[in-house]
């Protein structure tokens, strides 16, 4: 059967599930001689440390209505792993005179202690998820090293990933900043990019351009280099004639399903940077460099979806544990 969908490469967690902690403490207030002052305090510890673990793993994620935003540090700045390890560590010392540990568990309810496994479906998994329901839309990593990110929207399920309801999706903002790399040549300076090391293949038009249809949104790409030098779609910079290399985005919508691929890539040597979108439904942020030779692809990823409905929310397969260990009480909830 043939896959439709898309992907975005970019998983994130956040700070929503206070919100679904709160109802579950003073709801069971309500049942229970359990003092109000106890809920509030492990409500506000909830949020500390769901705060804190959005800034170890680098990505931050928003709801606000029908608009989610993603911000991901790519690739990956610290070791996620011995991160989580020593922040668990420092918690139960940190809240040792109120007597509050915490815990982190798996989708299957198993006490997670090795934190290479946190955000995988099995600690044997290499891939890094987290899933905005209930579209079934998937962010991926191909691991915690963070160096390509995938948002992934198959219509049917299909290598690993659900089967996937892209149809709430209206547009798609993307903003990448090159923190550590700069453009051959300044796109804001009309025909200065025509023959540079920007470029997009010749499936653009397969891929952008659609004007209705299941799959068709709006969106926009904004690229700014080290040197704040910016490539924006929509954009002209400069004419296609007698020039082997497209580097014109003049269309401001987008084919989620579309078939072929549509691919931008960005070189200065030795880096490159790729966007790829479509292919069967994927949109992929890579980088690559040679063999030999230094390279440093920092960046970092800002995207926006709008959807036409607010009733959606993360979920990152993983369960949070809080304990006040002196009143004996406990709450666990998802980390959304």
């Amino acid at each position: 059967m043939k896959r439709r969908g898309f992907f975005f490469t970019i998983s994130i967690i956040s700070l929503a599930g206070l919100m679904l902690l709160s109802l579950s403490l003073y709801q069971q207030v309500k049942l229970n001689p359990v003092p109000f002052l106890l809920a509030e305090k492990m409500t506000y510890s909830w949020e500390d440390v769901s705060e804190d673990l959005s800034s170890a793993a680098g990505v931050n994620v928003t709801k606000n209505g029908n608009f989610l935003e993603v911000v991901d540090a790519l690739p990956a700045s610290r070791n996620f792993s011995s991160t989580l390890t020593a922040y668990t560590s420092f918690v139960q010392q940190f809240y040792n005179s109120s007597d509050v540990s915490i815990g982190f568990y798996s989708s299957t309810g198993q006490l997670i202690t090795d934190f290479s496994c946190f955000g995988k479906k099995d600690c044997s998994d290499n891939e890094v998820n987290f899933h905005i329901l209930p579209f079934n839309i998937t962010y991926q990593y191909p691991d915690l090293n963070k160096k390509e990110l995938d948002v992934v929207c198959y219509q049917e399920a299909n290598d690993g990933f659900p089967a996937c309801d892209f149809s709430h999706a209206t547009a798609l903002n993307i903003s990448i900043n090159l923190t550590a790399m700069n453009f051959s040549c300044d796109p804001a300076v009309y025909d200065d990019c025509t023959n540079s090391d920007i470029e997009w293949n010749n499936d653009f038009d397969d891929v952008f351009g659609c004007t209705s249809g299941e799959g068709c949104i709006n969106y926009t790409l904004t690229i700014r280099d080290n040197n704040s030098k910016v490539y924006r779609c929509q954009g002209v910079y400069g004419s296609n004639s007698g020039n082997t290399r497209r580097v014109n985005c003049d269309a401001g919508t987008l084919n989620w399903l579309e078939n072929d691929e549509a691919v931008l890539s960005i070189k200065s040597s030795p880096c490159q940077v790729d966007l790829r979108f479509g292919k069967e439904g994927r949109f992929r942020v890579q980088s690559s460099a040679p063999a030999s030779g230094n390279c440093n692809v920092n960046m970092t990823v800002d995207s926006v979806f709008t959807f036409d409905t607010s009733d959606f929310w993360p979920d990152f397969s993983t369960e949070m544990l809080l304990r006040d260990n002196f009143a004996n009480y406990s709450a666990r909830t998802a980390i959304r």
